[in-house]
């Protein structure tokens, strides 16, 4: 009866370890096949191409702000100011068709003051071509009293096509690298495997300068042409694999 009983635990004991054999070989041979599909392609070099590039904008866009002021007690008007601004867009050669009005009759003066006592405000934004129409717009501005100037925005309209242009460069970059690494081990690079590409923004200059600082003359000159280095840096990055003759 003793005999019967340990036979028949060992038995049930063998069949739990078939069913915990049949249940692991459907959890590792996926593993397996997994495996195999990745060391289908150990015959590749994989590499990285980079490229660089530093373009002229030609879309500037500029914030330009108008506020009467008081000086030896007397108030210059809205009016006074927006003739002069006007006229010194005028000097500069710039269409006042590309001027649009961003805001008009805030009043930011009124703090503490009677409605009447408040000073008004205008804001215009201008789209300006390159870097020499917004030194010209600057200099003719020089006499105006302007509350504020910012460069807001500075791009190229090709922009997209330039970004492409440059991902092929780079993707180029990648494939000489490949081949140059390649003959080094007497190997040749065969046909593109995979090919991944990046987006990386376009570095832009930070240009948030204050009319005080770039307009007026009693300003205090820059160390620097506020000009010169307002280019667009663009780059391009491109992983790529090759197979391996």
């Amino acid at each position: 009866m003793g005999i019967e009983i340990v036979s028949k635990f060992l038995n049930q004991t063998i069949d739990m370890m078939k069913l915990n054999l049949i249940a692991i070989s459907f959890l590792v041979l996926p593993l397996i096949a997994s495996a195999q599909d990745v060391f289908k392609g150990e015959h590749f070099i994989e590499v990285t191409g980079i490229a660089q590039q530093e373009i002229d904008p030609n879309e500037i866009y500029v914030t330009i702000r108008l506020r009467e002021f008081e000086e030896n007690k007397k108030v210059t008007s809205l009016e006074k100011i927006d003739k002069d601004f006007f006229d010194a867009l005028k000097d500069a050669t710039i269409d006042r068709k590309r001027v649009e009005l961003a805001d008009a009759g805030s009043k930011l003066g009124n703090l503490g003051k009677k409605e009447k006592d408040a000073f008004r405000e205008k804001t215009y934004q201008i789209k300006l071509t390159s870097g020499a129409e917004l030194e010209k717009l600057i200099e003719k501005l020089d006499p105006v009293k302007v509350d504020l100037f910012d460069v807001t925005r500075v791009t190229h309209s090709d922009l997209d096509k330039l970004k492409m242009d440059l991902k092929v460069k780079a993707l180029q970059t990648a494939k000489l690298k490949a081949e140059t690494l390649m003959k080094g081990i007497g190997a040749e690079v065969g046909k593109p495997l995979m090919v991944r590409e990046f987006d990386i923004e376009p570095h832009q200059p930070v240009m948030n300068m204050k009319a005080n600082y770039m307009v007026r003359s009693d300003a205090a000159a820059p160390a620097e042409d506020p000009i010169a280095f307002k280019k667009i840096k663009l780059q391009a990055q491109v992983t790529a694999q090759f197979e391996i003759k």
